[in-house]
């Protein structure tokens, strides 16, 4: 009877033990080719700053603006960004951005778009959000342009 009794309390103990312990979430990996959810194909990311020059481009000087952040998932079979810009100057800037999708192959998965215009004020930060036009747009670069300049 104390036999049993003991292994009685070896198995609370352990049990209490085994509860006691603090359950760590871990967070789920990146997708094989992915960095902040983006696809990078075959580039080395390893940060932030690393995925926006691998997917930021300018159309000529941008002064005082810049992409400070990027994000994307996918909706269903489409690809949705999330880009923030920021202004890191004192007075208002205009500018506009574009993106352009690509397919599985490397090529243009859609037609050029048009260029939206965005309105920042002194340092100020705006949120652009895109959906791919098609599930066949698999990854992109996102194009800004300064729209205060006399063309």
């Amino acid at each position: 009877m104390k036999r049993l009794a003991s292994m009685f309390a070896v198995v609370v103990l352990m049990t209490m033990a085994g509860c006691a312990t603090k359950s760590t979430v871990t967070p789920a990996p990146e997708k094989p080719l992915t960095a902040f959810g983006c696809p990078v194909g075959g580039k080395s990311v390893g940060s932030m700053e690393d995925l926006l020059a691998a997917k930021v481009q300018t159309a000529g000087d941008v002064k005082d603006v810049k992409v400070s952040q990027m994000q994307c998932i996918m909706q269903g079979d489409l690809l949705r960004i999330d880009a923030t810009l920021a202004n890191t100057g004192t007075t208002v800037r205009r500018v506009a951005y574009r993106f352009e999708w690509v397919d599985r192959n490397g090529m243009k998965a859609w037609n050029d778009e048009v260029w939206k215009p965005v309105y920042l004020y002194e340092k100020s930060r705006e949120t652009i959000v895109a959906t791919a036009p098609a599930s066949g747009a698999v990854d992109f670069k996102l194009t800004l342009l300064d729209a205060d300049k006399e063309r």
